[in-house]
């Protein structure tokens, strides 16, 4: 009898760690000042090893990283969103091409300008996939807010 709770226990515990969701990438976002009126916000993406994000330019395969901002009537876009951060180009199988990923830490930086000199909230969403040598996770989109002041 103890034999046959023990095997339960175990099992439960099993099932337990494999229903956890995985979460290998934690985002941060901030805005940091450039000059009168004018900012980058910056949203980093820390990836947990082995896990890599793909780049936003990726054209053929997997989910790229998109950035998406929401209309502010205070703020304007300057330019597209930058990615700095350690790309990896290299073929990949599974899409029959060569994509571009980071592994680590990566930061998306978008310039804007607020029109008049005020405090207001930039929001969007992000859009990526995570994946590691053995398989990928669903694409996710997850909301952001960032304070300028």
């Amino acid at each position: 009898m103890k034999k046959i709770f023990l095997a339960l226990f175990i099992l439960m515990v099993a099932l337990q760690s494999q229903s956890q969701k995985l979460a290998p990438v934690k985002w941060t976002y901030q805005a940091v000042k450039t000059g009168d009126k004018k900012y980058n916000v910056i949203i980093t993406a820390n990836v947990d090893a082995p896990w890599h994000i793909y780049s936003q330019f990726v054209k053929k395969g997997p989910v790229p990283t998109t950035v998406q901002f929401a209309k502010n009537p205070l703020v304007l876009l300057n330019g597209t969103t930058k990615e700095i951060g350690q790309l990896e180009k290299k073929f990949d199988k599974n899409f029959d091409a060569v994509i571009g990923s980071f592994g680590g830490k990566v930061q998306f930086i978008q310039a804007i300008a607020l029109k008049v000199t005020t405090k207001t909230k930039l929001t969007g969403t992000i859009e990526y996939m995570v994946c590691n040598e053995e398989r990928c996770l669903p694409p996710t989109k997850q909301s952001f807010e960032v304070d300028i002041q």
